[in-house]
């Protein structure tokens, strides 16, 4: 026997190939499943309908997403409010100024949650911008742990990228009615 090599060695040949093949087999049945439905759907009346469904997902996935980042920006900001209170000798602030610090930013997580266009996130965003500057006065022994760092990466840049989607989107909805002559239903204003 040679020293070092476990008995259930044996066991474990193979089980790459066993977890491809079974990787596999799942795969190909889920093609399978997705190609009866396409038939079904090709031989029906709802073709037109699933494109134009399958069209506004791809066009309103990455809004969606930006709205999801929004409200992840706003819990961070009420997470934040929470380590303040905990650890605010750390970024050399009285348990007064913590409290009003926490509170301020429990405001702040409500104004961008309330963000409802991209006027108004872009509002916010400056806004988030001017508190930062002013709060950035409290540091922290370690950068990674200052509340202005953590503001401007986890809320500022998040967002910063939000209203980027924002103008994105209004500029792919412009173009569209320059090359179709007409926009999206969904996104008619509302009369």
């Amino acid at each position: 026997m040679i020293s070092g090599i476990d008995m259930s060695v044996p066991m474990i040949a193979g089980l790459l190939d066993s977890i491809i093949e079974e990787m596999g087999a799942k795969d190909r049945r889920e093609h399978e499943r997705r190609m009866k439905e396409l038939q079904i759907i090709e031989n029906s009346n709802l073709k037109d309908e699933y494109v134009k469904q399958l069209l506004l997902d791809r066009i309103l996935y990455p809004v969606e997403k930006a709205q999801h980042d929004i409200q992840n920006t706003a819990k961070h900001a009420q997470w934040l409010s929470e380590i303040v209170l905990f650890h605010y000798k750390d970024h050399g602030l009285t348990q007064e100024q913590a409290y009003e610090l926490s509170k301020q930013l429990k405001l702040l997580a409500i104004q961008i949650t309330h963000a409802d266009s991209l006027h108004d996130l872009k509002f916010v965003y400056a806004v988030i911008t001017m508190f930062n500057n002013k709060v950035s006065v409290f540091k922290h022994s370690k950068r990674e742990y200052s509340i202005h760092y953590n503001i401007r990466d986890h809320i500022l840049n998040k967002l910063n990228s939000c209203i980027a989607t924002g103008n994105n989107f209004k500029v792919r909805e412009e173009l569209m009615k320059l090359m179709t002559g007409q926009s999206l239903p969904i996104l008619e204003p509302q009369k």
